[in-house]
């Protein structure tokens, strides 16, 4: 049964909804929604994620306005650039910590974002504990590829990237300067269908197979076998 709490971070109080698993202890996944902010879709989603057996947190970012979240996070210098130490991914970090403190999580975590919230989940690839990264088309971090380069990227160990091959939003260099400075540790995939793979594109024959990919890519590194 999906559960609602409210949860204290940096600046504020956001709502989260928790769809616990079957099974539990289980991987943590948080699953942070776009600009169209938590819609039903998110919500199956969820609901698929954990009849897969994981735990899944779902916040609305845009708990106490969604205009003040967007200026903050899209316009405002510390937005544009998603620095480490910005309120937003302050916020995300702490989201993740709860997620990871929940008594039904077994410290396994992985994280979905998407355009507005694509950016967060580069920065929390540093995570020593964020085992699977997933992000789609990444606006946030409008500079060099999603974060600045004057911060480190050495300690991510995979990251999970989809993009559309032409998005106004998240253009080619973004994503190919991302691509340089991981090398390796980015599985990327692009795609010739339009922005918002789990929303306004949800419906086109390719987004199966973006499903598809997360859905392994969270099987491969969370649902670890115990010799």
């Amino acid at each position: 049964m999906t559960e609602t709490r409210r949860l204290p971070v940096a600046t504020r109080d956001i709502e989260v909804e928790i769809y616990p698993p079957d099974e539990t202890p289980a991987p943590g996944i948080l699953l942070l929604h776009e600009l169209f902010g938590l819609r039903d879709y998110i919500r199956e989603d969820a609901s698929d994620l954990a009849s897969r057996g994981y735990l899944v947190f779902v916040p609305d970012l845009f708990t106490g306005g969604a205009v003040r979240y967007c200026v903050r996070a899209m316009v405002m210098q510390a937005g544009r650039d998603n620095r480490e130490t910005s309120d937003p991914n302050r916020e995300v970090h702490q989201l993740l910590d709860a997620l990871k403190a929940d008594p039904r999580c077994n410290g396994r975590l992985g994280m979905l974002g998407a355009c507005l919230s694509g950016g967060f989940v580069i920065q929390m690839a540093k995570r020593p504990d964020m085992a699977a990264p997933v992000l789609y088309h990444h606006s946030l971090g409008m500079k060099n590829g999603g974060v600045p380069d004057d911060e480190s990227l050495d300690t991510v160990t995979r990251l999970q990237g989809h993009w559309s091959r032409r998005d106004v939003f998240c253009p080619a260099a973004r994503r190919q300067r991302l691509a340089e400075r991981l090398g390796d540790r980015l599985e990327a995939h692009v795609y010739d269908m339009p922005h918002g793979f789990r929303s306004v594109s949800r419906g086109r024959p390719e987004a199966p197979l973006v499903w598809q990919r997360t859905l392994r890519f969270f099987a491969e590194h969370l649902k670890v076998q115990r010799t």
